[in-house]
């Protein structure tokens, strides 16, 4: 009769361990039990007997054959048990009986069962097998089960029993079938129990110490897709309910503790003295480094192999594609993490691990990592530092939630701490939102321990900045070098055609360009990243906000939202605490949807938040005093914006923005915050390149013409220049006269750049038209063609960023007016107008009839059509039209029938045309009366001109400094843009400045006497 306790599994129900492959294994049908219990579990667990003529194949045990027991009791199994461990060969001791047929009754598979010859393997398959007849055993099972795992024991404990044999192979193999076979999970728990509460686990870190190894060597050559991955994943989320083995595993995975441990392997050589890198070498770092993206540069992306036959269905098709491991992955990954934290006594390690790979790995962030080749040699891959973003990003999941109670128990004070109780080491480096005062700080030493919300909080910030802004900058990077080889390639397929040599590397170099832009674009956009991202941007924009608006001496037990702003004067000394990458992280997660993704807004929980951020700090210096962090704030809030053109040509709803700019609490503050940091960005103290400058005011322009659609916002501007306008004189100027007058300087630089750099072009051109260049040496030529096509790239950005100053110009003074008209500033915004309308229609406009005017975005018809426009915006305006004709440089009765022919020939609208014409009569006579007026004061004393202007002045004042006199128009206008006095340097407000009434009555009395004379 056939053995009916050799089936192994049942491939109806649970998966059974298998010695050869790990597979299950079934050895005969089931039948009715033997009678004799101790001897059915020699032949029926063990796979053994003592009847030189069994009925099945079994191996003969030759010593307790010898002596046969009076009585079988467990003392029985237990000598059976060791007899058969100590076979070095049990095939030669193998018993097969014959068929009726004369064929064997079991199959290879069935024999290397009955004669495995591995410790491990044969006492698992033993537990297995009487497990799986637990109720026929019932009365013993507890007595056997404990032998074999006292044997297991004995054998971990004393490896040398069993030479050539590995053992902790064979353990990590029985961990891994583990995890699909109940029974082998429960043999090795109840192993993994007794160990580990014994007074010394010394043998049980022994093994595990190889047992790591192992799986390490095992995982490093497996590729993404490999599905055993998920394996050892499982294996060591399962073995995490053991903080000792938590603690195991990361004293491995550190390069510090694994090169310092007395046992050396090649994990822990690979691990030591590499830097950041090293932790990549290690168990949890071979995990990790687990990536669609390519672990080192050159290596072949995975994805979008061939854009350039990719239609937009085909790109998100396998952007699907890419998503599903992706994220299968990661939450597993994240979920052995979620385990390896549960434990508060190995949690300290863990944190710890992530806390020194976070730091050891910053230097891959710096500006010139981006560039450097050699950073992937140095620093972990991206697909590293990414998957253990998601991971913190998971951890950080259960207070993610804006106004959660969790994020009060945030601590602040972690950033600045420098006791070893902190894990994220060297916070207190980083730039902070304000000035802190470093000699007053005692939290700075201070020994206080953290929470793990504190912990996991600063850390998934800096993993956030260590990685997805990382790859978003090299997005952008990519994006730009692809722009500039679609340009080259344009010109050789153009002077050599797309077959040459030239151009078909050129076309290669760009397809593997878009290759890599697609993967790290597509790896950016994954759903479940911009999910976790939002909910923790979220949260932490309240806990932000809630900072900004609280006194540090508050104890409050839940975060409310602001009621009102401005906030108070009273600044929250723990915001010079925070470092400046938190906030950063906000701003590169919303640019980057403007960018790639910004339909998502629309489906984006708690907007409203990023909004109120924005509000907050995007005006108050006090609050975030990097002026180039607020100015990233209208870049971030430009994202909600409608009708604007984005990556795949998409447009976000307009609605959802007209209910943010309606609705939201405390949006009546955007126009004073946003003007506010329109000023800073010119005072910021440190030299920032124009480009960058207006690079920053660039989205405040596209935000403050949007708002200008709402009638509450406009009145809100009107309030500001009216306050403007009472307060000309403060010390401090007034916001909105800080604003127009720094709105003038960029037209009026722009403008006059542009202008030069279209002459410079034309004179350029003509050269090349009369073969001017083409007889230079080759080298002078290159030289000259660089410097040609860069003018071009400076002509283009400065006008379309002139014409677009231009447009906000036009825009405010239709509706303000009287503070334009000020003496500080009507001269100066006359003499501008009149100066590019002159070059615009006047002789001058000759030069700049370039070829290709679209290539270089210059619309001169519509620069005369909006500098005409603000003319007739001060129409009713005497003050201003007296400015316009006493510019001596620029105006002359010719200039308004000049802009009209202009005008014409564009078929600008007839009843603009004729109010233009209307205006350019009045001028003209308020030319000729002015003219008269002059020539009465013509022989002025020197004592009355202005020594800057040399024109007559009307309220003369001294400056207290330079003891100089000067009209009081002209050092307002000068205090505008320089808080100096202009003979001395030294400081000076314009209320500092002394009126001189005597001399102002003797002025008065001498126009009067020079009119009587008339």
């Amino acid at each position: 009769m056939s053995n009916p306790f050799l089936i192994l599994s049942d491939s109806s129900s649970n998966p059974s361990y298998s010695s050869s492959s790990s597979k299950p294994v079934s050895i005969v049908d089931d039948v009715s039990l033997p009678p004799n219990t101790y001897q059915d579990i020699l032949e029926y667990v063990l796979l053994c007997t003592v009847n030189e003529q069994p009925s099945s194949t079994l191996v003969f045990l030759a010593e307790l054959a010898s002596g046969l027991p009076d009585q079988w009791d467990k003392n029985s199994i237990d000598q059976a048990l060791f007899e058969r461990l100590r076979m070095i060969d049990p095939s030669s001791q193998l018993l097969t009986p014959a068929s009726s047929t004369g064929k064997k009754s079991t199959n290879k598979s069935d024999e290397n069962i009955v004669v495995e010859t591995r410790c491990l393997n044969y006492l698992a398959g033993c537990y297995q097998r009487l497990v799986r007849q637990r109720d026929h055993f019932k009365s013993i099972l507890d007595d056997i089960k404990k032998l074999f795992i006292d044997h297991s024991k004995t054998a971990i404990s004393l490896p040398d029993l069993y030479e050539g044999q590995d053992l902790s192979k064979q353990w990590l193999e029985l961990l891994i079938d583990g995890q699909e076979n109940p029974s082998i999970c429960e043999y090795t728990d109840c192993i993994n129990n007794d160990m580990f509460s014994a007074t010394s686990t010394d043998e049980m870190e022994t093994l595990y110490n190889s047992v790591f190894l192992h799986m390490y060597k095992a995982i490093k050559p497996l590729d993404y897709f490999s599905t055993e991955l998920f394996s050892y994943i499982g294996t060591l989320t399962h073995l995490a309910k053991w903080s000792i083995l938590v603690r195991i595993i990361f004293r491995l995975s550190h390069p510090k503790t694994a090169s310092n441990r007395s046992v050396r392997s090649p994990l822990a050589a690979a691990a030591a003295g590499n830097g950041g890198r090293a932790f990549e070498d290690t168990l949890i770092g071979t995990l990790l480094s687990k990536s669609c993206l390519p672990l080192l540069p050159g290596k072949p992306y995975l994805f979008f192999e061939k854009p350039k036959v990719m239609s937009e269905r085909d790109v998100e098709l396998t952007a699907g594609t890419m998503w599903q491991p992706m994220r299968a992955y990661q939450e597993y990954l994240s979920q052995m993490f979620l385990a390896f934290v549960k434990g508060a006594e190995a949690r300290n390690d863990v944190l710890q691990w992530m806390g020194d790979c976070l730091v050891q790995n910053r230097g891959k962030n710096k500006e010139w990592s981006s560039h450097n080749p050699l950073t992937a040699y140095v620093y972990v891959s991206d697909g590293f530092l990414l998957n253990l973003n998601l991971i913190l990003l998971n951890l950080a999941r259960p207070f993610a939630e804006p106004y959660s109670p969790k994020l009060l128990k945030i601590s602040p004070i972690y950033a600045i701490n420098e006791s070893e109780n902190v894990h994220l080491k060297d916070l207190h480096k980083d730039t902070p939102f304000i000035v802190r005062d470093e000699e007053n700080l005692p939290e700075k030493t201070s020994p206080m321990t953290y929470n793990f919300i504190t912990e996991i909080f600063f850390m998934s910030h800096l993993s956030y900045t260590n990685s997805v802004q990382r790859l978003h900058r090299m997005l952008l990077k990519i994006n730009d070098e692809l722009s500039r080889i679609q340009h080259a390639f344009n010109d050789a397929t153009r002077l050599h055609g797309a077959n040459h040599e030239g151009s078909r590397r050129l076309e290669e170099t760009m397809e593997q360009g878009m290759t890599a832009f697609l993967n790290i674009k597509t790896v950016l956009n994954e759903p479940r990243l911009l999910e976790l991202s939002n909910a923790f941007l979220t949260a932490t924009c309240s806990w932000l906000v809630h900072l900004a608006s609280c006194d540090q001496s508050e104890n409050v037990e839940q975060i409310q939202p602001i009621q009102r702003l401005p906030l108070s004067s009273k600044v929250n000394r723990e915001l010079s605490f925070i470092p400046e990458f938190i906030m950063e992280n906000i701003t590169n997660y919303l640019t980057f949807l403007s960018r790639f993704n910004v339909k998502l807004f629309e489906t984006l929980d708690h907007v409203n938040e990023y909004v109120t951020l924005v509000l907050v700090f995007m005006g108050d210096a006090n609050r975030l005093r990097n002026p180039h962090l607020r100015a990233a704030l209208a870049e971030a809030f430009e994202a909600i914006l409608p009708n604007k053109q984005h990556g795949g040509g998409r447009t976000l709803n307009s609605s959802f923005a007209e209910a943010i700019f309606t609705n939201h609490p405390l949006i009546e503050h955007l126009p004073r915050v946003l003007l506010d940091v329109f000023v800073s960005i010119e005072l910021t103290g440190q030299a920032v390149a124009f480009e960058q400058k207006f690079n920053y005011r660039r989205p405040m322009y596209e935000i403050l013409e949007y708002l200008w659609k709402f009638e509450k916002h406009r009145e809100q501007v009107k309030k500001l220049a009216e306050y403007a306008e009472e307060h000309m004189e403060d010390a401090e100027a007034p916001l909105f006269l800080r604003f127009i007058n720094l709105l003038m300087n960029d037209a009026n630089y722009l403008l006059d750049e542009a202008l030069s750099h279209m002459a410079r072009l034309k004179s350029n051109q003509e050269a090349m038209d009369r073969g001017e260049w083409t007889s230079l040496p080759d080298q002078q030529r290159q030289e000259l063609e660089n410097t040609f096509q860069h003018t071009g790239q400076i002509a283009r950005y400065t006008n379309i960023m002139g014409i677009k100053t231009l447009i906000i110009l036009d825009m405010i003074t239709r509706d303000i007016q009287s503070i334009f008209c000020n003496p500080a500033i009507c001269e100066r915004l006359a003499s501008m107008l009149n100066y590019f309308l002159h070059h615009l229609v006047g002789p001058k406009r000759r030069n700049l009839k370039v070829r290709d005017l679209n290539e270089y975005q210059f619309e001169p018809q519509k620069l005369v059509a909006k500098v005409t426009d603000i003319y007739l915006n001060f129409a009713e305006r005497e003050e201003f039209c007296a400015a316009v004709c006493s510019d001596g440089m620029s105006y002359n009765e010719q200039l308004f029938p000049q802009a009209v022919d202009v005008l014409e020939k564009i078929r600008h609208p007839t009843e603009r045309i004729d109010a233009f014409i209307k205006l350019g009569e009045h001028i003209k006579d308020v030319a000729v009366q002015q003219k008269e007026d002059d020539a009465v004061y013509d022989d002025a004393p020197d004592e009355y001109l202005d020594p800057i202007t040399s024109s007559l002045m009307t309220d003369p004042v001294m400056l207290p400094s330079s003891h100089q006199i000067i009209d009081r128009a002209t050092i307002s206008r000068h205090l505008l843009s320089d808080q100096t006095d202009p003979f001395n340097r030294n400081p000076l407000h314009m209320q500092d400045v002394i009126p001189q009434a005597d001399l102002k009555q003797a002025i008065e009395q001498w126009k009067a006497s020079r009119r009587r004379q008339q």
